[in-house]
């Protein structure tokens, strides 16, 4: 009870900054000290210390993500760059073949029944194209693929030689 007034400056009244106190010598209302002290302590509350924990569990989920992320860029990466590698093995494979000139059989044997002509792939022509000029008919194009060893997938190139075995009439 050592608190002096702050207005009138007696002695021996209550903590104001406590508890609600009115000077008896001075009439004066003491509670704003109160409202000011209790806004100057600091608290301590439950709710920062949730926020707190809440913005950590926060940033733990956002790394872990982030991490998980990353993780899943590089070995994407890395299985697109095996692909990659190997489509160009096949890709280089495809050209060297595309590349050797198919062997046509320089003695072409015929049979008294057939015709035998060599003929020349032209720019623009498909084994149904040429079907359709020597047998009147596009779907013998099989024929032609079997006469000339030839498999799916294949390019025609121009200037390729073909064989194609007419039947006399």
């Amino acid at each position: 009870m050592s608190n002096k007034c702050p207005v009138c400056n007696k002695a021996g009244l209550p903590d104001f900054r406590t508890n609600l106190t009115i000077c008896p010598q001075c009439n004066s209302d003491l509670k704003p000290f109160l409202l000011l002290h209790s806004l100057s302590k600091p608290m301590a509350s439950k709710g920062n210390k949730l926020a707190l924990i809440g913005v950590g569990l926060l940033a733990a989920v956002i790394t872990v993500l982030y991490v998980n992320s990353v993780t899943k860029q590089k070995r994407s990466i890395s299985e697109n760059s095996r692909t990659l590698i190997q489509f160009q093995d096949s890709l280089k494979k495809l050209q060297e073949t595309l590349a050797k000139p198919q062997l046509v059989p320089s003695e072409v044997k015929s049979s008294d029944n057939e015709i035998v002509i060599q003929y020349k792939v032209k720019n623009g022509d498909s084994p149904s194209k040429i079907a359709h000029f020597f047998y009147n008919d596009w779907s013998m194009y099989e024929k032609i693929e079997i006469d000339n060893n030839l498999k799916q997938p294949y390019i025609l190139k121009v200037g390729q030689l073909l064989t194609i075995k007419l039947e006399k009439e």
